[in-house]
């Protein structure tokens, strides 16, 4: 028997509202280690930098949970606007001339190996689904 019209629309919704508020999730995530990780990625210990690594692997985490809890590219690309919109956010200038993300080597290291890492969260291919399956 097929469900009225009314009440398919509901059952598809809430599925639609729940994938909404995972990416709506992953995105606030993203936003989160995108500042996190602006402010740690210059942290260096006698001259060893320890931030950065420490904020690559954050974000490449979080590109893979955001992958693995939607089954979906969207997931990544998420985390991956969250986190572009944190550095866009911190990287520019404010009138009292602070900035967090400096044009110096570790600055230019944390934005563009960030932006590595988030295409190639985005773009890495999905397993195919194991044979019997």
């Amino acid at each position: 028997m097929a469900l009225p019209h009314s009440a398919s629309r509901r059952a598809g919704g809430g599925r639609t509202v729940g994938a909404a508020a995972v990416h709506v999730a992953l995105l606030v995530l993203g936003f989160a280690v995108g500042v996190l990780g602006s402010f740690v990625h210059a942290v260096s210990l006698v001259s060893v930098p320890v931030g950065l690594p420490w904020a690559y692997v954050l974000t490449a985490a979080l590109l893979a949970v955001g992958r693995l809890v939607t089954g979906a590219r969207s997931g990544a690309a998420a985390v991956a606007a969250g986190w572009v919109a944190a550095l866009l956010l911190l990287s520019a200038p404010r009138p009292e001339g602070d900035l967090v993300v400096t044009g110096s080597l570790v600055g230019y290291a944390w934005l563009l190996g960030g932006l590595v890492l988030c295409a190639a969260g985005i773009g890495w291919p999905t397993a195919p689904p194991a044979p019997g399956r």
